[in-house]
């Protein structure tokens, strides 16, 4: 199966998960919000420099040893897009994204309220992707029917369709399969990341 080949889109990301896509030639972390060691200062007079973590990222699984800097971040949607850093860390980011594979953003879910649609997650252990479905009320995608539980260190890890793109971002734990407020793309993503990926 191709989502079985997602896997190589996920890595590390501060204290839980994130996933990697492309725009526009450069490579962007997205991550849930609550994953990042703090939050940047909301003032746009600060520079990169007090939006900088490091070390924040890593492979799937393994300590966190490359930096980022926070090119977005919504606290309330508890999403966040991490960027290249500056020298001297930018060699450390280009490496991990070249050897982790790009998720596409798939389209906006604009079926009615109630419709569920299929999609997988990826499991705690990293192993596999079991089934579950979501919907959406016109905000957060909300997941039910998870063929497992949805646990904390699974934070940061996308929500993928069927057909194998990104359409959310798990910030919730489910109780016990079902949970709310995770972050979807189309609704909660920064229009500059949006545009031409859609």
């Amino acid at each position: 199966m191709i989502i079985e080949m997602l896997t190589a889109g996920v890595i590390t990301a501060g204290s839980g998960r994130g996933f990697v896509v492309e725009h526009a030639g450069e490579r962007f972390v997205i991550t849930a919000a609550h994953c990042l060691p703090f939050l940047p200062p909301a003032q746009s007079f600060f520079g990169p420099k007090e939006r900088t973590y490091g070390p924040v990222l890593a492979p799937l699984g393994d300590e966190p040893r490359a930096w980022a800097v926070c090119r977005f971040v919504d606290p309330i949607a508890d999403i966040a897009v991490l960027g290249s850093p500056g020298s001297p860390h930018a060699d450390e980011y280009k490496a991990l994204m070249q050897s982790a594979s790009a998720l596409s953003i798939g389209g906006s879910l604009r079926n009615p309220v109630n419709f569920w649609v299929p999609a997988r997650l990826l499991s705690l252990d990293s192993r596999s992707w079991f089934s579950c479905t979501v919907r959406h009320f016109g905000g957060p995608l909300w997941i039910t029917h998870a063929a497992e539980r949805v646990l904390g260190g699974m934070s940061g890890s996308p929500i993928v369709a069927e057909a194998g793109t990104a359409i959310g971002v798990v910030c919730a734990t489910t109780s016990p399969r079902e949970g709310g407020l995770n972050a979807r793309l189309s609704h909660n993503l920064p229009g500059w990341l949006l545009r031409d990926t859609l």
